[in-house]
């Protein structure tokens, strides 16, 4: 019996546009470059990550674009996922990490919410073998501050590799 799943594939479609519509929007500004590697690094991150969930039956996508190319929802990992993990670097980039900390739970709980009202009320998603919407939210999270701590970490590096340079200027 075949299943039409209608409301799905338009979520699925209305999804992607307004991912794909927010996205120039959220990479501009005077530190794109910054913002390009945050979205690429979630995604990256998540080309690892979702199939193993996925496969290992911890999460389900029953309807999903492509699904026979890829076991995971691809909107969410390669888009929707990413833009608020740019969202939230973009709006902690003076923070310090503690402040850092608290403003991720703005970004991952409204996402978690999202999460499961779809996983109880559509076939986008769905869990299983004891993942829950707090593995989520940790899950969630972890990933998007550690996201931050690297372009932390890599600004520190520049500003370091920088400092070198000027003081060679000055030796020669």
């Amino acid at each position: 019996m075949l299943m039409n799943h209608r409301f799905e594939k338009r979520a699925l479609w209305v999804l992607l546009i307004t991912g794909i519509v927010l996205l120039p929007f959220s990479l501009s500004g005077k530190n794109y470059k910054k913002w390009l590697i945050a979205f690429l690094l979630n995604a990256y991150n998540n080309t690892f990550v979702a199939p193993v969930l996925a496969h290992k039956n911890y999460l389900s996508y029953p309807v999903r674009f492509l699904p026979r190319i890829y076991k995971s929802s691809i909107i969410y990992d390669y888009c929707l996922c990413s833009l608020v993990t740019v969202w939230y670097c973009k709006s902690t980039l003076g923070d310090n990490w503690i402040k850092a900390l608290v403003k991720v739970w703005w970004f991952v709980i409204p996402q978690v919410v999202a999460e499961g009202w779809l996983e109880k009320n559509t076939k986008l998603i769905k869990y299983g073998h004891g993942w829950n919407w707090v593995t989520s939210l940790v899950t969630i999270a972890s990933a998007k501050y550690a996201i931050r701590a690297f372009l932390v970490l890599m600004d520190k590096y520049e500003e370091w590799g920088g400092r070198e340079q000027r003081g060679i200027q000055k030796d020669s």
